[in-house]
């Protein structure tokens, strides 16, 4: 991690970014392992000393991506980082039942992500969140995904940036073989935003 860091840093970077899955080590008995190895209890406790020692060797400002996570994660990493994030991706729910990109991903579910991004406003952590474009939503539901995280920097004041983001189908995943957004359809999401 550190190698990286350096490398960007002597490129001329200021931030540097750590972004990872939720809690993998819930998943997987390989990461597991390499945090026992490593002595650490949990990725979130190794993204903490990560972004500690990144900032205090390279002075690079760490802003962190770890998922969905809970109040006392939130300020355990706030002492460690300038600004976090999670995208929203979409406030349906519809996308989350049986046949939607979501469906089994309770990590993915609106509410879960929503009150993650409530809890850093109330934290007053600088948050970073957007939508993910092309998943089977429709241009109203893009909308509403919009305002939904528009209310949540009315009441706290908290976000800093929103990304929206086209829908990559990656090989060996559910939606492999998915249409990928065209540029009309990123343009109206980008004016529209």
């Amino acid at each position: 991690v550190l190698e990286i860091a350096k490398s960007g840093q002597a490129t001329g970077c200021k931030e540097a970014l750590f972004t990872l899955g939720d809690k993998p080590e819930l998943r997987y008995r390989e990461a597991r392992e390499a945090l026992e190895e490593m002595g650490y209890a949990s990725t979130l406790e190794y993204l903490a000393a990560m972004s500690r020692l990144v900032f205090e060797e390279t002075g690079l400002l760490p802003h962190l991506n770890p998922g969905v996570i809970s109040a006392s994660e939130i300020s355990m990493l706030r002492e460690v980082s300038v600004s976090m994030g999670i995208m929203l991706e979409t406030s349906s729910y519809r996308l989350s039942e049986k046949g939607g990109c979501h469906y089994g991903s309770p990590d993915k579910l609106p509410e879960v992500r929503l009150d993650t991004i409530a809890e850093a406003g109330r934290q007053k952590v600088p948050f970073t969140s957007g939508i993910l474009i092309g998943i089977g939503e429709t241009r109203q539901e893009r909308i509403e995904s919009l305002l939904a995280l528009r209310k949540l920097h009315e009441e706290f004041g908290h976000i800093q940036e929103i990304i929206v983001q086209n829908f990559r189908a990656k090989a060996d995943t559910k939606m492999a073989h998915a249409p990928e957004p065209d540029i009309a359809e990123l343009c109206w999401s980008i004016a529209v935003a």
